[in-house]
């Protein structure tokens, strides 16, 4: 009897713990997780989120993100400042020791992805990039409220800077393809 292939999500979820492991074994001598890594990189990016904007981001509850964002406070990867709108948030950004960290990190994740996608041709490693990001496009908004421009802005940012700003602009703001004209 023949051994039937695994399911398309079964295989993404295995392969993304995999990589989760990986990433996290490389990590290990900077004394980071994968997800800190993460949150080091999307402040990067956009300076000045909540830890309720990162809790809704991650799919984890405030009280985690908290955990989360406390250790990373007392490392001094981050800091924290009063919100000019709203003094009950607390906004965070990068201090100088978080970017180092991120610029260590970047590096060693850039050459994971490299030895993890060496099988791949190039122009095929950039097509995989945009069908994840059109799947994460897709399923952002099946998710109860998840769906905060910032997210939608970053798969869309993702897709463009892979060469394919023309089919970011074929989908709605709920990920769906606009029929053609």
């Amino acid at each position: 009897m023949q051994e039937q292939i695994p399911s398309t999500i079964y295989l993404l979820h295995q392969a993304g713990q995999a990589l989760r492991l990986r990433l996290e074994n490389e990590f290990r001598g900077l004394n980071i997780t994968g997800l800190q890594f993460t949150i080091l990189g999307l402040l990067d990016r956009y300076s000045g989120l909540s830890s309720a904007e990162l809790a809704r981001r991650f799919f984890v509850t405030p009280q985690t993100m908290n955990q989360i964002v406390a250790n990373m406070l007392r490392r001094g990867l981050i800091e924290r400042s009063v919100s000019e709108d709203n003094r009950r948030i607390l906004k965070m950004r990068l201090s100088p020791v978080g970017r180092d960290i991120l610029q260590q990190c970047t590096v060693i994740a850039a050459q994971v992805e490299s030895d993890v996608l060496e099988w791949m041709a190039p122009t095929a490693q950039e097509d995989f990039r945009k069908t994840l990001a059109t799947m994460l496009r897709t399923l952002r908004p099946t998710l109860g409220g998840h769906t905060e421009p910032l997210m939608m802005t970053e798969v869309a940012d993702i897709a463009a800077q892979a060469g394919n700003a023309s089919e970011t602009e074929d989908f709605n703001q709920n990920g769906k393809k606009r029929a053609a004209s």
